[in-house]
């Protein structure tokens, strides 16, 4: 099976890399071995017979290197072969010694470390041995001949080697360094795309949560108190006009509502604290007015003393009372509901329980798959807090909540971004 070349190292771009440019590069290296070997058999004058035979080596040798980024170690072995090859034939030229150079350059290019390592020690000593036995070459004349194993010219072939491993691991640590750089910046900008797919999947979910909030209290007062004017028309008016205006004000209660937060939904600034939609519990009075006119009796219990609690907190803690007392109403066995307010040293307990029938729906509380259900459990853990809803074993379902009074290791589950929340769905 043939070496991994530059296909398996997409990094490996450049003089070498492909392209017209990278052919005509690689054509030219190809070239330049058997044409600088046959000046230099024809400089020093060796017999036609020796000369072709080098110049033989020199082509295949030429032919190889044009293809070394796919077989680099094969490229190696051969030009290494052809070295040798040369010193039996009249001595090892300049351009073959050079070709093993180049070749000893891409294996460390495109090899791993350890494997370019061992190669380039099988090169360098066959280089040394090569430089060491030849004597008759053109490397053995001039004045660099002076000696033996020390002559400059055998320990310049060791040079040679070293440094054109270290070349080979410094481009290879340079494009590797590139292409990392690439890929983490890939990778932030999908990171940035998929936390911009959350935030607005999480941004959908929290105005779902928040219109069914709004909507579903004041909603289930008008239902009951139009059910209330119906059944006395014509027989008590005093009851029909009280009934009516209790559903002329929870309507406008709606729209102001719905207007306030539609203003924060186009808004493009900061809205103004003054005039944000964030109800709290101070306002909890007027909210158990509004049930108690519909006919559910909620008693209340409070204990301990509510500290500086955050806004956040507040409006999170104010609508789970508002849905926990509204489910109550519309699906509770009975008329009455018990709120229990429980203040401590850093966060606030409230329970909300009320009677149901044996065959409660899940609305009721049997199995919490309601939406309301959900989003309570969402805004507790917004803020850091907790809430469970279940029934108890004396025909009561309860819901329970710690709520912080400060934010703190909040947490929300990640919603579906691969299409349409199904807590989104409806405002049941």
């Amino acid at each position: 099976m043939p070496d991994d070349g530059a296909g398996s190292h997409p990094w490996f771009v450049g003089l070498e890399g492909p392209g017209r440019f990278g052919l005509a590069w690689n054509i030219t290296i190809g070239a330049l071995v058997p044409v600088l070997t046959l000046a230099d058999v024809m400089v020093n004058r060796v017999p036609a017979a020796r000369a072709a035979s080098l110049v033989g080596i020199a082509v295949v040798v030429g032919a190889a290197l044009a293809l070394r980024l796919r077989w680099p170690l094969a490229v190696l072995l051969v030009a290494l072969l052809a070295v040798v090859g040369s010193v039996f034939v009249e001595g090892v030229t300049g351009p073959l010694m050079a070709a093993g150079e180049i070749a000893v350059f891409t294996v460390a290019c495109l090899r791993p470390r350890r494997v370019a390592a061992a190669a380039t020690l099988v090169a360098a000593a066959v280089l040394f041995g090569v430089a060491v036995t030849d004597q008759t070459g053109p490397l053995a004349r001039g004045p660099l001949a002076t000696g033996t194993v020390t002559e400059p010219r055998v320990l310049i072939m060791l040079v040679w080697t070293a440094l054109a491993f270290a070349l080979g691991v410094a481009v290879r640590t340079q494009r590797a360094y590139v292409v990392a750089l690439a890929e983490r910046a890939r990778r932030a900008e999908e990171t940035r795309e998929h936390e911009a797919r959350v935030r607005v999947a999480e941004e959908r979910v929290r105005i779902a949560r928040e219109l069914h909030d709004v909507v579903a209290h004041h909603i289930a007062v008008i239902n009951v108190h139009a059910g209330l004017a119906r059944r006395a028309a014509g027989r008590d008016p005093a009851v029909v006009d009280a009934s009516l205006g209790h559903v002329q004000d929870a309507a406008r209660t709606v729209l102001d509502e719905l207007g306030a937060v539609l203003q924060v939904l186009r808004s493009n600034d900061t809205l103004d604290p003054a005039t944000a939609p964030t109800p709290g519990l101070d306002r909890l009075d007027d909210l158990l007015a509004t049930f108690a006119a519909a006919g559910l009796a909620v008693r209340t219990r409070t204990t301990g003393r509510r500290g500086d609690m955050d806004p956040i907190c507040d409006l999170e803690a104010f609508r789970i009372i508002q849905e926990a007392l509204t489910n109550a109403s519309k699906h509770g066995a009975g008329p009455s509901a018990e709120l229990s307010l429980a203040y401590s040293t850093g966060a606030l307990t409230l329970a909300v329980s009320n009677p149901v029938t044996v065959d409660a729906g899940p609305a009721a509380g049997a199995s919490p798959r309601g939406h309301g259900l959900i989003g309570m459990r969402e805004r507790a853990a917004a803020c850091g807090g907790s809430l469970t809803a279940q029934r108890d074993g004396q025909g009561m379902f309860r819901v329970d909540a710690v709520i912080p009074y400060h934010p703190s290791g909040a947490t929300t589950s990640a919603p579906d971004v691969t299409g349409p929340s199904t807590r989104c769905r409806g405002l049941a």
